[in-house]
């Protein structure tokens, strides 16, 4: 084994550090990711008690679905409403929040199991597709149409 200098041991040890700040800092070095452009309107893990809209609302009703509406009987069952909310992916979108100032939104809540506080969408119909402020960021509804989220809410005039 061939032995080294204190001069050569320095160099080393100088090597083996940048080596590893390089290491612990890969991450920085790499290209870095772009926002997912599609997002599940509900998480996929989230354990839904009930959507409401304006005194209309979809609820658990102990494993089953329950439709509470104002319109009476509606086109589509609590079990294929609640498929279709799962289904639904946002895709972000670059709106000016001043595009939709004279439009009344559908303003939805959705309340989540162990969450004090519902989740509030708003949903322009009279768009296509579908825009959806969230957060404050802006979206559009894919893979699901508004008429079967909501079913009680009569179509837009467009």
């Amino acid at each position: 084994m061939a032995r080294l200098s204190q001069r050569a041991m320095n160099n080393v040890v100088i090597v083996a550090m940048l080596v590893m700040i390089a290491l612990f800092n890969l991450d920085s070095f790499l290209p870095k990711r772009s926002v997912p452009e599609l997002s599940p309107l509900l998480p996929p893990d989230a354990y839904v008690l009930k959507i409401e809209h304006d005194g209309n609302k979809l609820e658990r009703n102990g494993q089953q679905w329950r439709q509470v509406s104002s319109e009476g009987e509606l086109s589509i069952t609590a079990s294929d409403q609640i498929a279709q909310w799962q289904a639904a992916q946002l895709k972000t979108a670059t709106l000016v929040d001043d595009a939709f100032q004279s439009v009344e939104p559908i303003v939805v809540v959705i309340w989540l199991a162990g969450q004090p506080n519902g989740h509030v969408f708003a949903f322009y119909a009279n768009t296509h597709p579908v825009t959806v402020k969230y957060n404050g960021m802006w979206y559009t509804l894919e893979n699901a149409e508004l008429k079967v989220l909501l079913p009680w809410v009569s179509e837009p005039n467009s």
